[in-house]
């Protein structure tokens, strides 16, 4: 029985599931970040991120191969060259750890796993918005062409990050204007997620557990939007017009309309977010919405390898 496994590997944490050929989960799991960032700079030695990540790796893979020895590994990570000296160490890694031909190894960027995940080859833009936020087209030959993508120091408008920053933004002016805490329900969302309305509690929370603590709170958003909060409505659809213009750039530089995907965690935003995304695009535009895991795009893909090892 052939089976696929996928690896999501992100720089706070990294999800895997390992897949049947006709799609049943045999099992899956999560760790810690890896990275496709393994070298000091300038160099082929290992950094402290690098040897952190070999060892999560292959602790992935021993509770993987435990499980059922897959016919074909996909592993996605953010910024990874497929081409690269550190895709070219972690394929040899998997196929080393699990027996396979490196051949049955594919190490690539996420974006590129993601959009094989919606569209075939030239099909369509893809839009992907989890902690950042970032539009990718894989042309028929040449390389992918990419929008934004900049990280949440620059920009990555209407990702996760960028959407939980507007949301304490709000809430702590508000808590200025104040002197006390906000009761709206934006605000009330925000310090149950941070578990405190106190500044020093915030203060620490955020500032010690970075960005993934903040793009989190893309979730109380989504909450409070439910509850018709209008702040949260209007951060949401904000992020759903960042997020089409993305993809209006990607298709401007491209000359044609093609369908555009959108994918990510800020889906959890609903209609709003969907709504403007829909609004802000050209008129006839196809949209796909993909809500697939990342983890099990790249196992079924994983399953699809035609190099995968036979005997398997």
């Amino acid at each position: 029985m052939r089976r696929g496994l996928g690896i999501d590997a992100g720089g706070s944490s990294t999800g895997w599931q390992l897949v049947a050929e006709d799609g049943t989960l045999l099992a899956s799991g999560r760790t810690g970040g890896i990275t496709g960032h393994l070298y000091r700079h300038d160099s082929t030695e290992l950094s402290g991120e690098g040897e952190q990540t070999i060892g999560r790796l292959k602790e992935l893979l021993a509770e993987a191969g435990a499980a059922g020895k897959p016919s074909g590994v996909v592993l996605g990570a953010a910024g990874l060259d497929g081409t690269g000296p550190a895709a070219a160490q972690l394929r040899s890694l998997i196929s080393s750890e699990l027996g396979l031909r490196e051949e049955a190894v594919l190490v690539d960027n996420d974006m590129e796993i993601a959009y094989r995940g919606v569209f075939e080859p030239a099909e369509g833009v893809l839009v992907y918005a989890g902690t950042g936020s970032i539009a990718w087209h894989v042309p028929r030959s040449g390389p992918a062409i990419r929008v934004g993508g900049h990280g949440y120091l620059i920009d990555d408008a209407g990702g996760g990050f960028w959407i939980g920053r507007q949301a304490l933004q709000h809430t702590l002016r508000w808590h200025d204007s104040l002197g006390a805490p906000s009761n709206r329900p934006l605000a009330r969302e925000v310090y149950r997620q941070l578990g405190s309305s106190d500044w020093p509690d915030i203060r620490r929370h955020v500032y010690g557990e970075g960005r993934s603590a903040v793009a989190a709170l893309a979730r109380a958003v989504a909450r409070a939007a439910a509850s018709g909060d209008e702040t949260a409505l209007t951060i949401s659809r904000q992020a759903g017009t960042e997020l089409a213009r993305l993809a209006n750039v990607a298709l401007q530089r491209l000359g044609v309309i093609l369908p555009v995907g959108l994918a990510g965690g800020v889906l959890n935003l609903g209609e709003p977010l969907l709504e403007a995304f829909r609004a802000a695009l050209p008129v006839g535009c196809e949209i796909r919405i993909s809500d697939t895991d990342p983890a099990a795009a790249a196992a079924q893909l994983a399953v699809r390898l035609r190099s995968a090892d036979p005997s398997n």
